[in-house]
Order: structure tokens, then C-alpha cells, then sequence
């Protein structure tokens, strides 16, 4: 009999923890479920705050940006005008010619009082080393640039673009072997030099044909150099190439603009032709500023 009772009251204190522990399980659940729930909705009316003061943020900027724009739209050509008036400039495409950056460059020269350029060039790339060693080796007059790496040849054709040629050109006795493309005169004295780098070597060019051609190129930029007139190294913002461009163009010491599909690049070209401090300018971290600096208005 002892057992039995004592049997009972066991089973009684089990089911009672039971029904303590689902009660307070309950209890405990339904806490939490409000704790999640309000953490939710505090969480939710946070996100939903931030988001609106972006957003608000984002608006403000758009309208600064579109405001500035505006303002570098009106002061562009007052600020261009005539800076570069009767003065003449050589355009040098390292590569086929791009028609959009071409458009730009003369833009720019247009806008700048100078017209359009005195002579353009573009070479054919990449550079067959053997038929171009051949046909040096095959005209008079040209030999003694053969059988190098066709740096002299590069400088040679740099000096005569930079600075002109007064008689029979080395670029007009090459042009069928190594220009792709030239109109103006060679023996034109220019005040400047804009170069487009728009060749960039890919799976299709030979070793060899890399090297020649950018042998030639280092060889060209350095001759530009000697001349003794600004050179400027452009392209436009995000085209194809233009981090590369732009390295060569530090790598050889040429001033760039990088954004010259703006107005405030095309100033900055305007300016580096004018004889400002050279330098980087346009877009990015890595630039020397969005554009050379100037004399104000007035100064002497």
C-alpha cells in the first residue's frame, strides 16, 4: 500500500514538472517571440531611416553634381577662348586612329582659338619586324635604321612630327610601310603635340611584333620629347585601354588628360599645350587634379 501511494504521488510530482515546464516554455516563447518581434520592427524603422537620409543624401548630390556641371558648361568657353589662337598643333595616333577622341581633340584645338590640327599621323600596328627591316634595308637613305630594335627610327620619325622637317621627311619615305593613316604637312613647325595611344597589345601580335612596336613607340614619344614643344598624352573617360594608355604615358613622362571628353579635360589639354605645369589631370585618386592651374583673370 506504502508503495503504491508513494507510485502516485511520483507520477504526480512528474506530470506537475511537465505542466511547470510547458507553462513557463510558454511563457519563456512567447517573451522571446515579442523580443524578436519588437527587435524586428525597431530594427526595420532604423533601416527604413537610414535609407530616407541616403536617399535624401544621394538627391543633394545629384543636384550639387548637376549644379557644377552646369557651371563648368558656362565657364568653359570663356576660359578656352583664344588661348591657343595662331598657334598649330600635330596630332600623333600610336595606333588606328578613334574617330570619338579624334572628334574631341579637334573640339578641343577648335574650341582654343587654333583651328584644326597641322598634321595628323597614325601608325599601322603592330609592326612586322622583318618587313620593316627589309624595306629599310631596300631604300636608300633609310639603311642605317635597320637591323636595331627601331628606337633611332622612332626618335627620327618624333623629332620630324614635334618639330617638322625641312626636307624629305623620313616619315614621308616610310609612310607605306608604317603609317596607316597622315594628312597635313611634315614640314609644318607646330607649337605642341597631342598623342593618342590607342594600340594595345593582344593575343593576335607575335612577341617580336610586340616588341618592335613598342620600340618604335618609346622611340617616337622621346623624339616628341626632344622637340621641344608641349606634348600631352589623352584618351577618353573609360574607353577601351585607358589605364594602359595612361601607364605608358607616365612610364615616357608625357603629361595625360584622362577625360578629355569633358570639358574640364579639354581645358586641362588646352592648358598643357598652352605651356602649364605639366602633370596627370582629369578623373581619379591618382591625378594631379581636374585641371592645371592658371593665371587668374587680369593677371599680366
Amino acid at each position: 500500500m506504502f508503495d503504491l501511494r508513494y507510485h502516485v504521488a511520483s507520477l504526480a510530482a512528474i506530470f506537475l514538472a511537465l505542466a511547470i515546464g510547458i507553462i513557463l516554455g510558454v511563457a519563456i516563447s512567447g517573451k522571446v517571440r515579442g523580443a524578436e518581434s519588437s527587435f524586428a520592427a525597431s530594427e526595420r524603422d532604423r533601416l527604413r531611416a537610414q535609407l530616407a537620409a541616403e536617399r535624401d543624401a544621394g538627391e543633394a548630390d545629384r543636384t550639387r553634381l548637376a549644379s557644377l556641371e552646369t557651371f563648368v558648361e558656362r565657364s568653359y568657353m570663356p576660359l578656352i577662348e583664344d588661348r591657343l589662337r595662331g598657334e598649330s598643333f600635330a596630332v600623333v595616333f600610336l595606333g588606328p586612329v578613334d574617330d570619338d577622341l579624334q572628334g574631341e581633340i579637334a573640339r578641343t584645338l577648335q574650341d582654343a582659338g587654333a583651328g584644326g590640327p597641322a598634321r595628323l599621323v597614325a601608325f599601322d600596328v603592330p609592326v612586322d619586324p622583318k618587313g620593316l627591316d627589309d624595306y629599310l634595308h631596300s631604300h636608300e637613305g633609310l639603311t642605317h635604321y635597320a637591323g636595331d630594335d627601331f628606337g633611332n627610327l622612332g626618335r627620327r620619325l618624333g623629332a620630324e612630327l614635334g618639330g617638322g622637317a625641312a626636307d624629305n621627311p623620313v616619315v614621308n619615305q616610310v609612310s607605306s610601310a608604317l603609317v596607316e593613316e597622315q594628312s597635313g604637312s611634315i614640314t609644318r613647325n607646330v607649337d605642341g603635340v597631342v598623342v593618342a595611344r590607342t594600340w594595345q597589345p593582344d593575343g593576335n601580335a607575335t612577341r617580336a611584333e610586340r616588341e618592335a612596336t613598342e620600340s618604335l613607340f618609346d622611340g617616337v614619344v622621346s623624339g616628341l620629347q626632344g622637340a621641344g614643344v608641349p606634348a600631352v598624352g589623352v584618351t577618353r573617360t573609360e574607353s577601351s585601354g585607358m589605364q594602359a594608355s595612361l601607364e605608358a604615358y607616365g612610364s615616357a613622362g608625357l603629361s595625360s588628360v584622362n577625360d578629355v571628353d569633358f570639358p574640364s579635360g579639354r581645358l586641362a589639354l588646352a592648358l598643357l599645350l598652352e605651356g602649364a605645369e605639366p602633370g596627370d589631370y582629369g578623373f581619379g585618386d591618382e591625378t594631379d587634379g581636374p585641371i592645371p592651374s592658371f593665371p587668374p583673370a587680369g593677371a599680366p
